[in-house]
């Protein structure tokens, strides 16, 4: 998407809460984006802000430096000094406050206007050419493919590849409920065989991850071919690009690559079309009400790109896999039944490849670990730790212990985000 009127720039000077500072100045209608200090100058002003907000924490070092090439741009400056777990409520007031009064917004940033401004954009970057998108069921790309569909109509060709990772009986229900609900072109890949050889014995999170991206990008090639598409089309939304840049440009500060954007391969053909990369995960839930689509895809837990890959741990069998897929089954179906899966923005299973002792059937077993997720989150930036009902989680463990085979204990994760990820890879 291109340049948003009345944009606000963050700097990010170390601040631990400057997400929760963008977020709250954008429910007043005026567009934030949230920048390192060590963003370029030349970067910074191809988004022509408004205004400037530095922002930092008590204690983290000066980077006067850098601070100097900032306030030498003649634009309104605010400095926000933050202490860490303090009340941002009346700071955030005078952020409003800066944005109205010192750099002249409106608040006419809206989700109504993003749409006006996005069907726009598409058709101006992709003309007359064809778009193939990766489709996975999830909400952003569903979004996106409706948001594609909307501007361009019958260029846009999605693909749904079936990677081996995906959860129980997925591939038959987003072919069911697109075929359903939407008159595009839907092209569906069975590619399990592929990925999963490709993932075999690759423990390390960062490396399966672009394993994953670099193989949807060849998929998405092949099919691409077929129909003439030079433009590939993504459900990336801002909090990827957010964790996949490091402030300090220090690799090691990155929090991890989405396979969308960290995972992606450098000599790339397509170019990209992306949409929704400046929303939160709640902006994109009110673009896909606002375009029509159904409450059974705007309304389903958040689920990762790369899958099941990332919820289970180490290296990828096809029997654990298994394992997993059965176990988060299990957890749906009970968070269902019991009414909490509304009341949950993300509940799920994770692989533990540790084995421990247990007895199951009267004998000794020496089997696996299932753990137990469930958070609540606004934006996917921050999580809470939901306290599921004890009687909810004894019926998900004895069932997973009962009917997965290779399972012996179950455990509940109580971290939040941070310092913890939504996800264990």
């Amino acid at each position: 998407m291109k340049q948003t009127p009345e944009t606000i720039v963050l700097l990010n000077f170390v601040c631990e809460d400057i997400q929760k500072i963008a977020r709250a100045i954008r429910d007043k209608h005026i567009y934030t984006m949230v920048m390192p200090y060590t963003v370029s100058v030349e970067r910074l002003m191809q988004e022509k802000p408004a205004g400037l907000i530095i922002c930092t924490d008590a204690g983290a070092p000066e980077h006067g430096e850098e601070l100097e090439k900032f306030t030498a741009l003649g634009l309104p400056v605010m400095k926000i000094m933050n202490s860490r777990g303090a009340d941002l409520t009346e700071k955030i007031e005078r952020a409003v406050e800066f944005c109205h009064n010192q750099c002249g917004c409106k608040g006419s940033w809206t989700m109504e206007h993003f749409i006006e401004e996005a069907v726009k954009d598409i058709r101006e970057q992709v003309g007359g050419q064809k778009v193939v998108l990766g489709l996975s069921g999830g909400v952003d790309s569903s979004v996106v493919a409706a948001l594609i569909h909307k501007a361009i109509g019958k260029q846009l060709t999605c693909v749904f590849v079936n990677h081996g990772l995906l959860r129980k009986n997925e591939p038959e229900m987003v072919q069911e409920i697109f075929a359903r609900n939407f008159g595009m072109n839907l092209c569906y890949i069975d590619a399990s065989d592929r990925f999963l050889d490709k993932l075999q014995g690759v423990s390390d999170p960062e490396q399966k991850r672009k394993i994953i991206g670099k193989e949807f990008i060849e998929v998405f090639a092949e099919a691409a071919a077929k129909i003439d598409a030079p433009f590939l089309g993504q459900g990336t939304i801002y909090p990827d690009i957010l964790e996949s840049i490091p402030l300090d440009g220090n690799p090691a500060g990155v929090i991890k690559s989405h396979h969308n954007v960290g995972g992606l391969p450098k000599d790339m053909k397509f170019k990209l079309v992306e949409p929704v990369e400046r929303l939160f995960k709640d902006e994109v839930r009110v673009v896909g009400r606002l375009l029509g689509l159904p409450s059974e895809l705007i309304d389903r837990h958040p689920f990762p790109g790369p899958s099941l890959g990332v919820r289970h741990l180490g290296a990828i069998d096809r029997s654990t896999l298994k394992i997993l897929r059965e176990a988060d089954a299990i957890v749906t179906e009970e968070l269902m039944k019991s009414g909490w899966y509304h009341k949950t923005w993300q509940t799920f299973a994770i692989f533990v490849p540790v084995k421990t002792v247990g007895m199951k059937n009267h004998k000794r077993t020496y089997d696996y670990v299932i753990a137990i997720r469930s958070i609540n989150s606004v934006d996917a930036v921050t999580a809470q730790v939901v306290r599921l009902p004890w009687e909810l989680l004894d019926t998900m463990t004895e069932r997973i212990i009962r009917e997965v085979e290779g399972v012996n204990r179950v455990v509940y994760d109580i971290t939040s985000k941070p310092p913890g990820t939504i996800e264990w890879e």
